[in-house]
């Protein structure tokens, strides 16, 4: 009769190089991970405090989760998917979906196209590479809302808070220089 080995298990206080290594591996991982929700918390809550702000001027999360989209999605797609939800809308009966057709065909003329296209890349601060070529109408408006647009994102609108407003309580109202 053979007898077969049997692995002996490791007695308390016996660590082989392999099992102190891969201690170390964990502990210094859980220190890092450890880390990293601490820091996840504090962006959290500073992300709570944006998204406060907003919805005191009647914006959602969803309404960000909405921009995001619009920013990474092409105009199709975004159409497609409001296609089908106005199509679920109107199978339950929801009064949205009597604007069925108004994704069927866009209408707006190209240089006013271009020109909101160009509003919305000066306000977001995008690349000012413009998609229609300057020599062209359209270019010539997609530049001009590009302008309208950066004005748009330079402008002070800071007087139009009230000066007691709980989210800015170190701010003091700027005073406008006379002319």
């Amino acid at each position: 009769m053979s007898k077969s080995k049997k692995t002996e298990p490791a007695t308390v206080g016996h660590n082989s190089e392999r099992e102190q290594f891969e201690e170390q591996q964990f502990l210094s991982a859980f220190r890092q991970i450890k880390e990293h929700d601490s820091d996840m918390a504090g962006l959290k809550g500073e992300m709570a405090g944006i998204y406060d702000r907003i919805k005191n001027l009647g914006f959602t999360k969803a309404d960000v989760k909405w921009a995001k989209e619009l920013e990474d999605k092409d105009a199709g797609d975004i159409i497609a998917t409001m296609k089908r939800r106005l199509r679920i809308a109107r199978m339950f009966g929801h009064g949205v979906a009597r604007q069925f057709d108004m994704f069927d065909e866009d209408r707006t003329p190209i240089e006013e196209r271009a020109y909101e296209e160009g509003l919305a890349a000066g306000k977001l601060r995008k690349d000012a590479t413009n998609p229609y070529g300057a020599d062209s109408k359209a270019g010539q408006e997609w530049q001009r809302g590009l302008n309208d647009g950066h004005a748009f994102a330079n402008k002070d609108l800071s007087h139009v808070l009230n000066e007691d407003d709980p989210e800015f309580p170190d701010e003091e109202p700027t005073a406008v220089a006379a002319e």
